[in-house]
């Protein structure tokens, strides 16, 4: 359990490490007011040495004083209002700082430290096993896993290795809160259809172009969707060329495009979602995006993380969880033995009026320039 992330310190010709396993939510509100307070904060984390994966680091950052930089992401600002106004914030907060999104993930901090990014890499398969022939075998062994029917009908047979991130389309989004959805957007025969899918970019990319026949056009087109998506692939079969965006990282899937499209030529537009939108026409209808309505989503989200932040308050619950299970498997005469450590592997930090001014005092100058 988790949102981990993990922090750098780059300076003096040395670096030093750390580790949240709750940080992942509030990545940008730790980082927001400025440089020293970030400093501050990663300080008082965990010191560690080694490195997550892409699969369980969910975001990520590099402070450099010396160089005056700052390398992050984080696979949680899917919002496109509210990621406009964290990243226009900081422009203020951290000025005299090049504050750089590290659109590959994890493996583009780690390339930026002068190591091999490929040591991070998450898995792109994953066995099956030999007695588990069927999905619906597969699925009452493991059932963790749910394979899409459209994939993999019933009484069909396993593969050998099962692609993780096989594309599904993405259920429409019942609440205020924004869903991780990509939108895929399929041009054939001079016809441009969309599609929300219900993962990141990289995924469907990954996903390789038998996918264009096998799941896209057995999927239901969708005209009109009721929020902005957080990534997106244009896919032209009439061309045979590809483009992507994202709000958080590919991790490099695009250097590896040609094994899973070969032949096709592939753009990668980083957060230019336009690039995307120009060449679709009339496909799909879209929210608009305000500006001024993320400027005040962040400035509730930084005022409560004050007060108590998500980490301390999912601390809180994972050890009133254990508790109440211990005390369970207790009166039924049960010996238990818990680890706990984990949870409280995130330290929160207080903000000086002055520091909380300075956000509040560029949340206000972004407003009424907006």
């Amino acid at each position: 359990m988790g949102h981990r992330v993990q922090y750098l310190i780059k300076s003096g010709g040395s670096r030093t490490g750390y580790y949240s396993q709750w940080g992942g939510l509030t990545l940008e509100l730790d980082l927001l007011a400025g440089p020293e307070t970030a400093l501050r904060f990663v300080r008082g984390q965990r010191a560690v040495g080694g490195w997550l994966n892409e699969m369980q680091c969910d975001g990520a950052a590099i402070i450099d004083p010396d160089e005056r930089r700052l390398l992050w992401f984080s696979h949680y600002l899917r919002d496109a209002a509210y990621r406009a106004a964290v990243l226009e914030v900081m422009t203020l907060t951290w000025q005299g700082w090049r504050l750089d999104w590290a659109y590959d993930g994890l493996r583009e901090i780690v390339d930026a430290l002068g190591e091999d990014g490929r040591k991070v890499q998450r898995l792109r398969t994953i066995p099956v096993p030999d007695d588990l022939r069927t999905p619906e075998e597969f699925m009452s062994a493991m059932p963790q896993f749910h394979l899409s029917p459209e994939a993999f009908p019933p009484g069909s047979e396993m593969p050998r290795e099962l692609p993780l991130g096989t594309p599904v389309p993405a259920p429409a989004p019942d609440d205020d809160e924004p869903e991780l959805a990509c939108l895929v957007t399929v041009v054939k025969n001079g016809l441009t259809r969309a599609y929300m899918a219900d993962m990141d970019a990289s995924w469907v990319i990954e996903s390789g172009v038998d996918s264009l026949t096998d799941l896209y056009e057995k999927w239901e087109p969708v005209t009109r969707w009721p929020s902005f998506p957080s990534s997106g692939v244009h896919l032209n079969a009439d061309s045979r060329t590809g483009g992507a965006w994202t709000f958080s990282a590919l991790n490099q899937v695009l250097n590896d495009a040609e094994t899973f499209w070969p032949g096709w030529r592939w753009e990668f537009w980083r957060d230019r979602y336009r690039e995307h939108l120009n060449r679709i026409g009339t496909a799909i209808d879209l929210p608009g995006i305000d500006f001024k309505a993320g400027l005040q989503e962040l400035r509730s989200k930084f005022d409560a993380h004050q007060v108590m932040d998500k980490g301390t308050r999912a601390a809180s619950m994972l050890l009133g969880l254990i508790g109440a299970l211990r005390s369970a498997a207790e009166s039924n005469e049960l010996t238990v033995q818990t680890e706990s450590a984990n949870a409280m592997v995130h330290r929160p930090m207080d903000l000086t009026p002055e520091e909380k001014g300075r956000v509040h005092a560029a949340l206000t100058a972004l407003r009424y320039r907006s």
